[in-house]
Parts: structure tokens; sequence; C-alpha cells
């Protein structure tokens, strides 16, 4: 399939059942640098915005509980960890954490860099962005593309809003909403309608911008493991490279804010 074709469906796939997305959301986007250092697996971390929206397994690859993917599979790239980890979803093969050394991400990536393979926009933003609804809007509406696009940053919060530390959440992450261009968006845990989800953030006093109900079980499935305790905070870059990653509790608020400042620009004013 050429470039042009895999935009197209690329942007297709991203508007089924979301808000919508138009290509003057993404035209500002040149991430190629020709003159920048070849990627590797040694400096793909660092490399991150050269990192490809998909990618796919250049030899077979055998998950530890036994899933087989063949060689060939395409699948969308969640994130690089360390240790030369890619977590990849591969649709009806599943979502895995394979070796880079597996796939072809470190070529995708050194073919961005030179400006041969096309990238629509930082990968998490571009992932997230048409799914996203804005609390604060009155009525509920989908928060702007373009303005997700713009961030730097994203702190994912991983949450029930029924349960009992909500409020005490909503309350301690309020000061950090939208603040060095890092975008707090919340993942709500349970079965709740858009509406019933904005009623509840209303009710805290706290208006972050939230994932389409019927969507946000799934991304958070690709983000984070189904064991992983919540409520779960987790701060990413917009090409999701995480920063920072911590089950909530109160006493976690002193170290997200000094990973914010170190990561993302000056404290907030007082």
């Amino acid at each position: 399939m050429n470039e042009m074709k895999l935009r197209f469906l690329l942007l297709a796939l991203l508007t089924l059942r979301t808000a919508p997305l138009r290509a003057d959301d993404l035209a500002a986007y040149h991430p190629a640098e020709a003159s920048a250092a070849a990627v590797t697996e040694t400096n793909l971390l660092a490399s991150e915005r050269f990192w490809p929206y998909q990618v796919a397994l250049t030899k077979p690859w055998q998950s530890p509980g036994g899933r087989a993917v063949a060689a060939g599979a395409s699948g969308v790239l969640i994130r690089v960890e360390p240790g030369g980890i890619a977590r990849v979803d591969f649709g009806r093969d599943g979502l895995h954490e394979v070796p880079v050394s597996t796939t072809d991400l470190v070529a995708r990536a050194d073919r961005i860099r030179r400006g041969e393979l096309d990238k629509m926009a930082p990968n998490f933003a571009l992932a997230i962005g048409p799914r996203l609804l804005d609390a604060a809007a009155d009525p509920l509406r989908p928060f702007s593309v373009a303005a997700v696009m713009e961030r730097r940053g994203f702190l994912a919060v991983f949450a029930d809003p029924d349960s009992e530390s909500f409020a005490e959440l909503a309350a301690a992450l309020a000061p950090l909403s939208d603040r060095d261009g890092v975008l707090t968006v919340l993942f709500p845990r349970g079965r709740h309608s858009d509406a019933k989800v904005q009623e509840k953030l209303r009710a805290v006093k706290w208006t972050p911008v939230f994932v389409f109900d019927h969507l946000s079980e799934s991304y958070t499935l690709s983000l984070i493991d189904e064991r992983t305790p919540r409520p779960m905070l987790l701060l990413q870059t917009n090409e999701g490279r995480v920063l920072f990653q911590s089950p909530w509790k109160p006493g976690v608020v002193p170290d997200l804010t000094a990973v914010l400042d170190r990561a993302f620009g000056t404290p907030a004013p007082e």
C-alpha cells in the first residue's frame, strides 16, 4: 500500500465513531531531520519524534503465554520501553511487548528521519486526539483535535468517577491540569454514559478532557496492564514515552510535580 493510501486509511480509522479529524489538524507536522543521527536500537528512546505509528514483525514471535504472531503481522506502536522492548497492538493477534529487534521499527523510524516515510503527528496525540470529550464544555462536545496536537505531554488518569477516592484525587490533580503544555486526560473506569462522567466531574469541580466511555477500557488496556492497580497515573510525552507512572495516592503529587517541572518546563505560577 503506498503512503498516500495509508494516510487516507488511517484518517478513516481515526474518525470512526469519534470526533471528526480533519487534514488541517495535522498539516503542520514535519518531524523529518536528515541531519540528525541515524536511528538505532541504542538511541531509539531518545529518537521518539521519529517513532512510526505502525510497525511490523520481521520474524515470527511467540509470547510467554504461547501466543504465536507470524512474521509480517502489522500493529500500532503504543510505545518503546527501556531495554529494547516495543509495546505493540497487533489487533486480532493481541497486544504484546516484543523485542525491537524482531520488528522493522528502527528501519521505519530512520526512514521518517530521512523524510522517506510520512508521519502524520506525534503518536499518542494522533491516537487519542479524536477520542476526547471536553468536560468543561456546555453542552458536552468533543475536545479540539488541533488543541491536542499542540500538547507536549499528557497526564493519563485511570479512575472510576464513582469511587470513594475520586473527589480526593480530583482535588489533588486539579492544580496540575493543562500546565506547561501537558493535558490531563481521564480514562473513566466502569460503565457510565458520557453525560454522567461530565456530571461527576463537575460535581467535584474538576473538568479535564476524558475519553469516550465506550472506548475508555480498550484504550486503558493498551496503555497499562489489566492487573495494574487503579486509580493509576501515567505521565507521557506526546509520542507516548513514559516519564512517570504510579498508583494514585495523595503523597504521589509532589513526585509527579517534580517530573512535570523537569520534563516540560517552569512550574506553574502560585
